[in-house]
């Protein structure tokens, strides 16, 4: 007999008769006993005696105080409590039935009705835990058991107030997330401060994967690997893995683990709703339900193709491409509707495509696709939007027009694509969230022309090469001309600026103040433009170092356009890695990476978290990934060079960053990482040869920022000229300095009197 089971019988002698122990955790031990006053076997779980005290006493008393508020008869109860010899317990009833892992370790996986039937009995649970403000945060077949044919939901020991679900609780003393891997939310899994029920709704969801597929959605060897899938990859369709079981359990499994928390079901008891409606339909029809039904509360959600470019001129590929980017920004606007983002959904352009897998890889329940042909002052635009549950065509039509008609056509696909998912939707006309859907409206230039530039400017602008957006920062300024008051045309106007001073094209002092200018201009005419507000938040972080304004403009943006990912984006590198706050860096590129899980510019964003947080593998392993499945993307091979420097791997780092240079185009940033690779190396000939490239480009009014030219200095050996650079390159306000603080190469200079004051300057210190 151990310890604690003799000291813990001996107090309790006369009360109740200690038996065996039945199970054991991390936390506390379980034995089963009798109940002398009431003729009943219970279980009494005791905390271990090595954790009595400090944080885990913590928890246990937590977990007695949240446990004896709840009564439900799918939660075990807490009959009794007290503490012996300094250690608290508490008795629950005996329960002669397994647990959920034990059921699942024995067969696997478990029948489409029964996975129904304890998921509901779960949700409902969970749906009254809320209603007392109870989060369980730690949702798993370990914590649910059997009593008969339902299931009982345990261990409240890492459960908490709702209302204070923000803050450190999140995260024990030791900097450790609290709950397990591989069946936590992505914003618990990144310490998200607004963590809230829809997180127990996703636990909830992997269980039922789990329970309906045999194993979790996502799985490694580590939990930063589990971590890391979970807002990289698309979760896998249920029926890809277990082709039998019905579309519509497959729907409302996945919508709860909707990487965003608000393309989830917005409470507990509305996914038990959904499952109780669900079981309904299974066991009306059998496991044969090919048909989503049409009252089942879902946010529509929409994937727009590029359009194909039909028209015997290639250079015509600006309209069609403008056109679906103007009806995905109209659509986008509105809160009812889930739009995957833009860069996930190019990514498909040009490729033949199935629309099911489409839907599947993105998320969304419809496709939109389309063509359009132009001759002459004649548009033909056809458009079809299909289901990408079943591949059916919801709507579809044919447009002819002139080409002083793009608005009416765009405003017109976008209210006939509302009018479709509306009737998808039923009679009340109503989005999951209870917002009307209601038809959008493209904004309007005074002239067609003036909407070509812009249409042009945008197309050129995606291309993010310094030639192709100095061209797009023309076809902006013929827009402007063209119409003073389109604020489109000045928010892209502010973006080519934004871009030319942040790839180190053109000097900062030039570029920035006409980039601010236009963004305001945007603003002026167009409030809710969270485009020229995100750029905004740019211009105040990398140009005029003003750190809590740049991060009030993100989240401004973030308020006008809940999906524009870019925001989260920048917030995280331009914010956050600049000041350190790489946890929160992470959380906010996460949520870009949930909006637009297929975007390059965010799987850079990353990449490169990772690699200023000085997490190497993982920043290896991600750009490798990234340069893999695109390998055009330079920053893929440059931050894999930059990695591999700091691991050690000189040839290894010297081929990726000659990658990164010929894929750029040469531009300096790549040229001085390569040089100074070289001078690491020993190279110096070759490392001095850049060097002087780079000089002559500066001296020939080309601009190379200052802290290019600092960094081979620094290579070479010489750190009083690499001073003179970055002191030059403060006067400039290149924008790369806002990495100074982070970036390990910079490591050299650290503690010296010149750079701390150039840390102070940027108030980075």
């Amino acid at each position: 007999m151990t310890h604690t089971l003799r000291t813990l019988a001996h107090a309790l002698e006369g009360r109740y008769a200690l038996q065996q122990e039945i199970g054991s955790g991390g936390m506390a031990v379980v034995f089963a006993a009798s109940d002398l006053r009431h003729g009943r076997r219970v279980a009494i779980k005791v905390i271990r005696e090595d954790l009595a005290e400090g944080e885990g006493l913590d928890r246990f008393l937590r977990e007695i105080g949240v446990t004896a508020r709840l009564n439900h008869p799918h939660i075990l109860p807490l009959l009794d409590s007290g503490e012996v010899a300094r250690m608290p317990y508490y008795v629950m009833p005996f329960i002669e039935g397994e647990t959920l892992r034990h059921r699942l370790d024995r067969e696997r996986r478990l029948a489409v009705g029964d996975a129904l039937d304890i998921a509901a009995d779960i949700a409902d649970a969970l749906a009254y835990a809320h209603a007392q403000d109870v989060l369980h945060r730690d949702v798993k077949p370990e914590n649910i058991m059997f009593s008969g044919r339902h299931a009982l939901v345990a261990d409240f020991g890492i459960a908490k107030a709702m209302q204070l679900a923000a803050g450190d609780e999140n995260v024990t003393q030791s900097g450790h997330i609290v709950g397990t891997p591989a069946y936590m939310s992505p914003e618990q899994s990144a310490g998200d401060e607004t963590i809230d029920a829809r997180s127990d709704v996703y636990s909830l969801g992997v269980v039922m994967y789990e329970m309906l597929t045999g194993e979790t959605p996502f799985s490694g060897p580590s939990s930063r690997s589990v971590f890391a899938r979970r807002l990289t990859e698309d979760v896998p369709a249920l029926r890809t893995l277990q082709p039998e079981i019905p579309p519509i359990v497959d729907h409302v499994v996945l919508r709860a683990l909707a990487r965003e928390p608000a393309d989830r079901h917005a409470s507990a008891a509305e996914f038990a709703d959904a499952l109780s409606h669900t079981r309904r339909a299974v066991s009306s029809v059998g496991s044969n339900v090919m048909q989503l039904s049409a009252d089942l509360p879902v946010m529509p959600s929409i994937a727009i193709l590029p359009f194909a470019n039909l028209s015997s001129d290639p250079e015509n590929e600006y309209l069609s491409d403008g056109i679906t980017e103007e009806i995905l920004n109209a659509l986008s606007r509105l809160r009812s509707i889930r739009v995957c983002a833009r860069a996930s959904s190019f990514a498909f352009k040009g490729q033949s495509v199935d629309i099911r897998n489409v839907g599947e890889r993105l998320g969304v329940r419809s496709v939109l696709t389309g063509s359009v042909r132009r001759s002459g002052p004649r548009l033909r635009v056809s458009a079809q939007l299909v289901n990408a549950v079943d591949g059916f065509q919801l709507w579809s039509e044919r447009y002819e027009r002139t080409s002083d008609d793009i608005f009416a056509i765009e405003d017109d696909i976008s209210s006939a694509i509302v009018r479709a998912l509306r009737s998808a939707l039923g009679g009340d006309q109503r989005a999951a969230g209870g917002a009307a859907l209601t038809s959008p409206r493209i904004e309007a230039a005074a002239s067609s022309a003036a909407h070509e530039h812009v249409l042009k400017g945008r197309y050129l602008l995606a291309r993010r090469t310094e030639e192709s957006v100095r061209q797009a920062m023309t076809e902006f300024q013929l827009a402007v001309g063209t119409d003073q008051g389109y604020a489109a045309a000045h928010a892209g106007l502010a973006d080519a600026w934004a871009l030319l001073a942040v790839y180190g094209a053109v000097e900062p002092g030039v570029a920035m103040p006409a980039a601010r200018a236009a963004a305001e201009r945007a603003l002026l005419l167009q409030p809710a433009n969270a485009e020229a507000q995100a750029t905004l938040g740019t211009i105040l972080a990398v140009f005029e170092w003003r750190w809590e304004e740049a991060a009030l403009a993100f989240a401004a943006a973030s308020e006008r356009n809940s999906r524009y990912a870019p925001a989260h984006q920048w917030l995280a590198t331009n914010v956050h890695v600049p000041h350190q706050r790489f946890d929160e860096a992470l959380e906010a590129v996460g949520r870009a990476m949930r909006l637009d899980p297929l975007s390059v510019a965010v799987k850079t964003a990353w990449i490169s978290v990772l690699f200023y947080s000085r997490r190497y593998a993982e920043a290896l392993d991600a750009a490798r990934d990234l340069a893999a499945t695109e390998p055009s993307s330079v920053l893929s091979h440059y931050f894999a060079g930059q990695t591999l420097l700091e691991l050690g791997d000189l040839a290894g780092a010297r081929e990726s960053l000659q990658n990164a240079v010929v894929r750029s185009g040469e531009s300096s940033e790549t040229v001085a990482a390569l040089a100074y690779a070289y001078a690491r190396d020993g190279e110096v000939a070759r490392a001095r040869d850049l060097l002087g490239q780079l000089q002559r480009r500066r001296s020939a009014d080309r601009h190379v920022p200052a802290t290019h030219l600092a960094l081979i200095h620094l290579g070479l050996g010489d750190p009083s000229a690499a001073l003179d650079d970055l002191e030059r390159a403060r006067e400039e306000r290149a924008s790369d300095l806002v990495w100074l603080r982070v970036r390990p190469a910079w490591d050299a200079l650290r503690g010296s009197p010149r750079f701390d004051s150039i840390l102070r300057s940027l108030d980075l210190a």
